[in-house]
């Protein structure tokens, strides 16, 4: 046993010791906010991986996010040093690709797919599949794009073409949702793309048509343990039953129904409840709560046992920090402007030194946004986070498209993309539509049709982007070089003579920094398909300024933590969302609201402040009832 793994043992509280040491057998750790579940996880595989050295079989966590699964991967490295290769942890969709570029091929797909993460390129996908349909008789137009959603919705809720009608009530509506359906699908195949829900909906399928897929990844994989569990889809949870089959019951979840605040986009408690039925685990509660003052935890269970969809029996977070002062202040205001502008003022009251451990947390960006305003008339470095899907820069849009063109030549929508970029890099303009046109009449593919038209622009730039497209094409075994030098040069045609970093700075250290993690995660250099899977699949954010407040939604909270924590516009119609409130909303929309206000209020390390105004944009607001819920009276408490 290592000395680092030791020490994490000897750190761990008695019931933290009894979920680490869980050996085989399904298991649902109930972990509250502050419990040290990350903690749980990572120990619990870096002692798996301890006492099985010299084994060939690897372990399975999946998690919610990228950023979770890197910080997971870390803790395990640095707790066992050199055996974190023999682990497998990223997020549902990071490891349904990995499946189908290993096995996809039995359901005809070609390993080196790319992927659509932008709703924008799927539409454009899908209309184009539909015109060429159209020109051949079928009975669709371009407007059918309009079903997107609904076949988004069929797919998340795996359902295929052949069986689509019958989800909608008009049958005129089905038939033409299916038709449509089926030709999306016939049209990824055609360009070898997925998207989200089809690398799901294709790893299910192949789980249920290939059961010796499913089979091999038990055999490879005889430990999984799935984070946030709650977070989970009915898609991802059938995923998890058809990859298990009938008798593997070796799954470790971690899971707070108490903080499930995606249900728009299907998380649900009932997937929990499903857990339970089918696996039938052994159930482990963490409850010692690290994180949080006693006042807060205190206020936390007070609000969240009001609501009824929760685990029978779940325990209350018991504090195990001593109360050290005002830990909760509640702040009333006359107006939204008067609110903003007090909670800048006291923020930067505090001085610089703190203010990297200072967050405003608000139920929507646009509540945030008063408050950044003062803030930065007040000097204090501020920013509102936003979860960044696509790179920015024409730079790095050009060269992600570029890549994606050399291992699909056919693929319109990334030519259109790469030639615009490359426009707006050099500022000339080659005309798209006629450059793919003729490049289809062409013996030259899409992307040497363009590289010779901007070779032949007379601008220096649009050479140099030729020249590393040329080399793409004439040899793929030079790409790691030829990418590499592209990313140190394209910042340098970048605008950067007003002293700020340019969006190419940033995009170049948001490339580095997910090739790079994609590197670790994969234990190896990784092909060019993996590569340009995994950045489709990583978010692009440039890294955070350390020394500034963060302003976030509380969904872009959700696994955070800081010292000090203002959660501005606690008012009805707000927080909880007037949409929770109005005439017909199911009381799960009210549970979801104070779910994400518990979410918000237990991300505090010492103290919180709650405020609220009597008028928002003109309009009378009452303090929120959760205030009361927590036993607050919804005034001043700042005494």
């Amino acid at each position: 046993m290592t000395p680092e793994l030791q020490a994490a043992l000897d750190r761990l509280s008695p019931t933290q010791r009894q979920a680490v040491d869980w050996e085989d057998g399904a298991a649902l750790v109930l972990a509250g906010p502050g419990v040290g579940k990350t903690t749980v996880l990572t120990t619990r595989i870096a002692r798996i991986l301890d006492s099985t050295a010299g084994k060939n079989f690897r372990i399975l966590a999946l998690t919610f996010t990228t950023k979770a699964g890197d910080e997971m991967r870390e803790r395990v490295e640095a707790i066992v040093p050199g055996l974190a290769e023999r682990t497998v942890i990223g997020t549902f969709h990071s490891f349904c690709a990995q499946v189908l570029r290993q096995h996809g091929s039995h359901l005809a797909i070609k390993p080196d797919f790319g992927i659509y993460d932008q709703d924008e390129d799927r539409a454009e996908l899908l209309k184009d599949a539909l015109e060429q349909a159209a020109s051949h008789g079928a009975a669709v137009t371009a407007d059918d794009t309009r079903w997107l959603r609904a076949i988004d919705q069929l797919r998340s809720s795996l359902v295929s073409p052949q069986k689509a009608a019958k989800h909608f009530r008009d049958p005129k509506a089905g038939e033409r949702a299916a038709r449509v359906y089926e030709i999306y699908e016939n049209a990824l195949r055609e360009r070898n793309i997925m998207d989200f829900n089809g690398m799901i909906l294709d790893t299910c399928r192949l789980a249920h048509q290939v059961p010796a897929v499913a089979a091999r990844i038990r055999q490879s994989y005889p430990y999984w343990l799935l984070d946030e569990f709650q977070d989970t889809t009915p898609a991802q949870y059938r995923l998890i039953r058809f990859l298990a089959g009938d008798k593997f019951k070796n799954v470790f979840v971690v899971a707070d129904d108490d903080q499930i605040i995606y249900q728009w986009a299907g998380a649900s408690y009932r997937q929990i409840a499903a857990f339970r039925e089918h696996f039938a685990p052994d159930i482990i509660q963490l409850v010692e709560n690290r994180r949080c003052p006693p006042e807060i935890v205190q206020a936390a269970n007070n609000l969240i046992a009001h609501n009824a969809e929760r685990t029978p029996g779940k325990q209350p977070l018991v504090p195990t920090r001593p109360s050290d002062g005002a830990a909760i202040i509640d702040r009333a205001f006359a107006t939204e402007t008067e609110e903003a502008q007090a909670i800048a003022q006291e923020i930067a009251a505090k001085g610089e030194a703190v203010w990297g451990r200072t967050a405003v947390l608000g139920r929507t960006r646009a509540i945030l946004q008063p408050v950044l305003d003062e803030l930065r008339k007040l000097g204090v470095a501020a920013s509102i986070a936003t979860r960044r899907d696509r790179f920015v820069s024409p730079q790095f849009v050009w060269l992600q498209s570029c890549l994606d063109l050399s291992l699909r030549p056919t693929d319109r929508r990334a030519f259109t993309t790469m030639a615009a970029a490359a426009n707006r890099i050099t500022g000339i303009e080659l005309d798209v539509a006629i450059l793919a046109a003729e490049a289809r009449s062409s013996d030259a593919s899409l992307l040497e049709y363009w590289a010779l038209a901007a070779n032949n622009a007379g601008n220096d730039i649009a050479s140099s982007l030729a020249e590393f497209a040329l080399r793409l094409v004439q040899s793929r075994s030079t790409w790691r070089k030829v990418v590499s030098e592209a990313i140190a040069w394209l910042p340098q045609t970048a605008d950067s003579s007003n002293g700020i970093i340019s969006d190419a700075e940033e995009d170049r250290t948001a490339w580095e920094t997910a090739a790079q993690a994609i590197r670790v995660e994969k234990g190896s250099q990784p092909d060019l398909d993996e590569l340009l899977q995994g950045i489709a699949l990583r978010p692009k954010e440039p890294p955070l300024d350390p020394s500034a407040v963060r302003l976030l939604t509380i969904h872009a909270a959700k696994g955070l933590e800081f010292e000090y924590v203002w959660v501005t516009g606690v008012a009805e119609q707000i927080l909880p969302s007037w949409q929770s409130l109005k005439a017909g909303a199911s009381p799960a929309e009210l549970e979801e609201e104070r779910r994400n206000f518990f979410v918000a209020v237990t991300r505090t390390q010492k103290q919180l402040v709650l405020t609220h105004a009597a008028q928002y944009r003109g309009w009378q607001r009452q303090p929120s009832r959760f205030l009361a819920e927590m036993n607050l009276s919804g005034t001043d408490t700042d005494s």
